[in-house]
């Protein structure tokens, strides 16, 4: 692993790297950590996905202050709302267009959101070089499916998505929202075990079942299909 820093608009971040030991380019994913910051958990499913030929992203978007930023993103109403303009959005695209710019990453890319930065997979994966989006109950934006109302999920190619069915934290409504507005654009899965698949929840034999399905999915959207 090693930490680089990649700035963002007015701030600069450190952003772990889990390069895959391979002497020639490979798919690259940008994982986003929870509320709890970048966690030990999440550094194990990082090098898990190095291990099967992924270049992985993991920024500590806490770098600055976990304080400063969920400020930014529950006070602001671009960032509460969850606008595709937001200053946090624009970062998730500085970030992916950092990957993408890596000479060990082959341009494909993927992204996993969960929780508090679930809500950016919904906008990033507008873009067309996002071959593999998935979300994890999904917290940011709090309107319709979690993005504002008046944008639309018509950009999206195709997304996964994981939710818990006893998450208020992500209701049910929102989670309804996605997929009946992406149809069978989305390969839509729930669980009866509570929020935090990859933290709290990790330990249940549900959540293994969770990342061996985002593990699938990124191996087909990333290399079978190339």
């Amino acid at each position: 692993m090693e930490i680089k820093q990649i700035t963002l608009g007015t701030r600069t971040i450190d952003v772990e790297v889990y390069a895959p030991d391979t002497p020639t380019s490979a798919p690259g994913i940008l994982m986003l950590h929870e509320l709890f910051g970048v966690l030990n958990f999440y550094r194990e499913d990082a090098a898990d996905l190095a291990a099967r030929g992924y270049l992985v992203y993991v920024p500590n978007l806490f770098t600055d202050g976990a304080l400063r930023y969920c400020i930014r993103a529950m006070v602001t109403e671009a960032g509460r709302l969850n606008r595709a303009n937001s200053e946090l959005n624009q970062e998730m695209h500085a970030l992916l267009d950092a990957l993408k710019a890596d000479p060990r990453c082959n341009g494909r890319l993927g992204m996993l959101g969960q929780c508090l930065t679930g809500g950016f997979v919904l906008q990033m994966a507008k873009r067309d070089d996002l071959l593999a989006p998935v979300l994890y109950h999904h917290s940011l934006g709090l309107q319709g499916s979690g993005i504002p109302d008046e944008e639309s999920l018509d950009g999206i190619r195709l997304l996964q998505g994981h939710w818990s069915t006893i998450d208020p934290i992500c209701p049910a409504s929102k989670r309804e929202k996605v997929i009946k507005g992406l149809g069978q654009r989305v390969e839509a899965y729930t669980y009866a075990m509570p929020h935090g698949f990859r933290s709290l929840s990790r330990a249940l034999p549900g959540a293994k079942v969770v990342w061996q399905r985002t593990v699938d999915f990124f191996d087909r959207e990333l290399k079978q299909a190339s």
